[in-house]
């Protein structure tokens, strides 16, 4: 029986957010079972309750890994909840998928030195599903932040893990767009020349180069960037939308005219707030680990964890590890190195 890994210690709001969150994803997949690692006086209380002690495995811990500690101390703080959860991916066939809210750094280094990679993989990477103008249509940026200076070869990778993502969760042909400061062939930097030379020789759905005021058009599937572009598009586009949704509030709400217009379009804004928010995303995948890691936000409440969660879930449900090492031998173009 699969079991999904959660590190109940870890974010801003842990311990409660943690447990509501996987009390929340039990109740909407009732085929569920964790191992939650945490405080087992705080965990075991909570999850009878709820009526899911029967689902769930506790490992106990009270040691965490904040983010102000550098993220190799995974190596030494072996009774950390991030520690003991990367363990249990790496000993137990039935730990499937591992979640969690807390220290990024710590989350990737301990999935790299604890759990792996794929064979074939030469770099696991972050990436996010966003929301776009297209109704329905996600669109999945790889990397955002795991791996801020690349080679190629390493987004090449990024690609042909993201595009295979993206055909198992029923997108047929995975439009693939390399992130560039401009859509000519020849545009962008060494890295980005090169990897677009790569990128025409795979099997793959290339596109070709994108600029960023084009990521949200839905006309893309895969975004394809090193961490350190990635993050930049993904933290721009964060404080553009709060700084839109804070300037629309003020304008609505500046006179009694605006006041009785907002009231009429108030369902409609809730519900884009809603399609916008972090709760709605829930969480990262760290593809090309040997077994599927979910990063979720660090100020996660218990709506974005149940997401997070539900995420790991959907990603051993449709075996994308199997779907990668298949995909990597099939586009190989050589030894990529480290």
């Amino acid at each position: 029986m699969n079991k999904i890994v959660i590190d109940i210690l870890g974010g801003d709001n842990a311990p409660n957010a943690q447990l509501e969150g996987a009390i929340l994803a039990a109740a909407r997949n009732t085929d569920l079972h964790f191992i939650l690692i945490g405080d087992e006086s705080i965990i075991k209380p909570r999850v009878e309750e709820a009526g899911i002690i029967r689902r769930c495995e506790i490992i106990h811990t009270t040691e965490n890994i904040s983010c102000d500690e550098a993220p190799t101390v995974v190596r030494t703080k072996t009774n950390s909840s991030i520690a003991l959860g990367m363990e249990a991916l790496r000993k137990r066939d039935d730990a499937a998928a591992f979640v969690s809210s807390g220290s990024t750094g710590a989350v990737l280094a301990g999935a790299v030195m604890r759990v792996g990679r794929i064979p074939g993989v030469s770099r696991p990477a972050l990436c996010p599903l966003l929301p776009t103008k297209k109704p329905g249509v996600k669109t999945m940026v790889v990397d955002v932040g795991a791996n801020v200076d690349c080679r190629p070869e390493h987004l090449l990778h990024f690609a042909i893990m993201g595009s295979e993502f993206m055909r198992a969760r029923g997108v047929e042909n995975p439009r693939v767009a390399l992130v560039n400061v401009g859509v000519e062939d020849k545009k962008g930097n060494e890295l980005t020349a090169a990897t677009f030379e790569l990128l025409k020789q795979t099997d793959l759905n290339f596109v070709g180069n994108m600029e960023c005021k084009d990521a949200f058009s839905g006309d893309y599937d895969v975004l394809i960037c090193d961490g350190f572009v990635g993050n930049v598009l993904l933290k721009t586009a964060e404080g553009s939308m709060k700084m839109l949704m804070t300037m629309m509030r003020e304008k609505m709400t500046s006179n009694f005219i605006t006041k009785m217009g907002a009231l009429l379009v108030k369902k409609k804004l809730k519900e884009l707030k809603a399609e916008l928010s972090d709760e709605e995303v829930g969480g990262s995948v760290f593809i090309g680990a040997k077994k599927p890691i979910v990063k979720a936000h660090g100020s996660s409440n218990a709506i974005a964890f149940s997401n997070a969660i539900l995420v790991a879930a959907r990603a051993v449900e449709l075996d994308i590890n199997t779907r990668i090492e298949a995909a990597i031998a099939r586009n190989s173009l050589g030894n990529t190195g480290e």
